[in-house]
């Protein structure tokens, strides 16, 4: 048998998922994340789940991975000592920026740092203008004293962006021909190869983001792929990018700004499976672990991209999954500020030393600890039975700092821990819902991520939706998403016109030779043309306009007159709904064409849910849950015993492996068939909110 495994490194705890491939039948498990050297995590997660399996390692197929190393990296500024080339006059790009503030009211707000201080900010006197033609060649001897500057500051990563090089990529390639004979041992990133695209503060920002952490990544890769070679596991390592596509390792080393959002972006496709396969089309995801909370949005089955972000306030421009992060998770530190205002996070307990109730030598309060206090985590064990809590650590940590200095008993300052993180999320969840035009009552609620079900229920009623839905796995979602991703590569190359004097032909030349790009880059890597999916689409703006909006071409990689007025359609009604009006008697102006290159992977065997032979079961326990300021007798249930039809209500705690849900008073929770715990919050019956719209899998 064949077995595809994906593995997804957060910051406390590392998910492993192993599917078997002709049934789709999974299997998971979870272990200790190792900050100081994730790698360790993921081998130790492969070596447990082979042993609890009793597989052998020749029996993966595929392996697939998401990744923090890059992310922290640059969020903790621990990337390798890197260099800037740029074209004379333009080394200040990264200090200038776009001259607006952070946060507009506040007068001590500051940015961020640039990664490249500013004695290593080089310049060399070459310049092309926007059209590609050459006004000032390479001047060979001015390289090679570069390189001696290079050397003297004993420089590991250099990243090389010239000005207008996306229309001309000549001197570029040409430096790193030069450069690669004089410093070999230097990594060189070049701009046209990570981002061929117009906006010189964006793209110097992101080559240089690509530059800081490459030498990291692919240390770490290596190390990794080295490891996998000695267990003799035969599948080629593969990573989840942020764009919610897999690519190579190769590929990854080359390009880790790609893979930034590794991981959540897993979680955020397997959202859109469950909306694919259900009558839920609207669905706000959380996926809440120890150290962040990640949310994004599903609008009619398909997830929301994007094309520019920031990491610690610096421009990232690559496709990704339109997501926003914050640090909420369990194990956010809850303090006092100097008002005397009860606070929680953005700091971390993290994996190590964790939440006081892991008895691994934590020493602040955190949300774990606030939801073990309440009874919503099983106060004896979690982890099925690995890992023993002390609760009576955590009542004393929350007594001394929390419920004394504020006046409340253990119990209040404990629901009160749970209240504040909850409207610190809520505030992350109105970044992509509310502030891009969305009525979050139109939505489901798909919680998963370790801590995401035991907040899911007090979210949901925030945001008005009518349900929530758990999927089987919620802690392991992103390891799982991951399995199901195709390889996918995104091409872009700017091109600037207005759409009333638009020359097809050229237009439709740069198409041509993106798709091409793109067909090759597949074929190389095994995909035959049947399995290629090629999705066009134009950035598209009013004149004058300094932000762009992407609109996908209707027909594919052509663009027609009737692709473009359906193009120029679409856009009116995008930018009505993100800003409140359109002018559509306002010319419109092409600024960049893109193309996404799909490589289809075979999809994995969907497995359905046992039909309970009764609609009742018995929990396995009871104990005490505080709801609303009391404690109340609660039924616990394994999530194992809750086949397809079988009915729960409220109140009620649902424990399993990796997660633990928790259900209200007067609320009704129903299996579906595919195994999706969905908790109606209207008075509308749970059966008939799990109606299920299978898809021809």
């Amino acid at each position: 048998m064949q077995y595809r495994i994906g593995i997804d490194t957060g910051g406390t705890f590392t998910d492993v998922s192993l599917v078997e491939e002709s049934t789709g039948k999974s299997f998971i498990t979870k272990v200790p994340s190792t900050p100081s050297n994730p790698s360790l995590a993921v081998i130790n997660g492969v070596k447990q789940i082979v042993q609890e399996t009793g597989i052998d390692y020749q029996d993966i197929s595929f392996f697939i991975h998401g990744t923090t190393v890059g992310t922290n990296a640059l969020l903790e500024q621990k990337g390798e000592k890197t260099a800037l080339l740029t074209t004379k006059g333009f080394k200040d790009i990264l200090q200038i920026g776009r001259q607006t503030r952070p946060k507009l009211y506040d007068f001590k707000a500051r940015r961020s740092e640039p990664l490249v201080p500013r004695n290593l900010r080089l310049e060399l006197d070459e310049r092309i203008d926007t059209q590609g033609n050459i006004l000032k060649g390479i001047d060979r001897g001015e390289v090679i004293e570069l390189s001696k500057t290079l050397k003297k500051y004993n420089i590991k990563s250099l990243a090389v962006c010239f000005i207008n090089s996306y229309a001309n990529p000549s001197h570029e390639t040409e430096v790193k021909k030069i450069l690669n004979e004089l410093i070999p041992e230097t990594f060189i990133t070049l701009s046209c190869e990570v981002l061929p695209e117009f906006k010189e503060y964006e793209r110097t920002s992101t080559v240089v983001g690509n530059a800081y952490v490459l030498p990291k990544m692919k240390y770490y890769l290596e190390h990794l792929n080295d490891n996998l070679k000695e267990m003799q596991i035969s599948s080629n390592l593969y990573i989840m990018q942020s764009n919610g596509g897999v690519i190579g390792a190769e590929t990854a080393i080359t390009m880790p700004i790609r893979t930034i959002l590794s991981g959540p972006a897993g979680g955020v496709l397997a959202g859109t499976i469950v909306a694919k396969n259900t009558s839920y089309k609207n669905i706000i995801t959380i996926d809440m672990g120890g150290t962040s909370l990640d949310t994004a949005l599903i609008e009619n089955g398909e997830a929301q991209f994007t094309t520019m972000s920031e990491i610690d306030g610096r421009p990232v421009k690559v496709p990704m999954v339109e997501m926003h992060t914050i640090g909420s998770g369990g194990g956010s530190i809850a303090w006092i500020d100097a008002g005397g205002a009860l606070r929680v996070g953005p700091h971390s307990a993290g994996a190590d030393p964790g939440p006081v109730c892991y008895g691994n030598g934590g020493e602040e309060p955190t949300v774990s600890d606030a939801n073990v206090i309440l009874g919503r985590l099983n106060p004896n064990s979690i982890l099925g039975g690995k890992m023993k809590m002390d609760v009576e650590s955590a009542r004393k940590v929350i007594k001394e700092k929390i419920a004394d200095p504020l006046g409340l008993t253990i119990e209040e300052a404990a629901e009160g821990i749970l209240k504040v993180i909850n409207t610190n999320m809520m505030r992350g969840i109105r970044v992509i819902s509310i502030e891009k035009g969305h009525d979050t009552r139109d939505f489901s609620l798909m919680a998963f991520g370790g801590a995401g079900p035991l907040h899911a229920v007090d979210i949901a009623n925030e945001l008005g939706s009518k349900e929530v839905i758990i999927p089987p796995n919620p802690g392991i979602t992103c390891a799982e998403g991951m399995l199901k991703a195709d390889v996918r590569h995104d091409y872009v190359q700017t091109y600037t016109s207005t759409l009333s004097v638009l020359d097809f032909n050229q237009t439709n030349n740069i198409l041509a030779a993106l798709s091409q790009e793109a067909i090759d880059e597949l074929s190389n890597e095994g995909f035959e043309n049947q399995d290629i999916e090629l999705q066009a689409s134009l950035d598209l703006r009013y004149v004058r306009q300094a932000y762009e909006i992407n609109i996908p071409l209707v027909d594919g990689s052509t663009v027609t007159e009737a692709s473009l007025s359906e193009a120029v359609k679409t856009f009116h009604e995008m930018h009505e709904k993100i800003y409140g009006f359109n002018r559509q008697s306002e010319e419109l102006e092409l600024v960049n064409i893109r193309l996404i290159g799909i490589g289809k992977i075979k999809e994995l065997q969907n497995t359905k849910q046992e039909i309970a032979l009764k609609n009742n079961i018995e929990p396995v326990s009871e104990r005490n849950v505080y709801f609303d300021g009391s404690f109340i007798q609660t039924p616990i249930y394994q999530r194992t015993d809750l086949h397809s039809e079988v009915t729960i209500a409220g109140p009620a705690i649902i424990e399993q492996l990796d997660s633990t849900i928790v259900i209200y008073p007067k609320q009704k929770a129903v299996t579906d068939k595919s195994g999706n715990l969905i908790i109606n919050l209207t008075n509308t019956d749970a059966k008939e909110e799990a109606e299920y719209e299978y898809s021809a899998n």
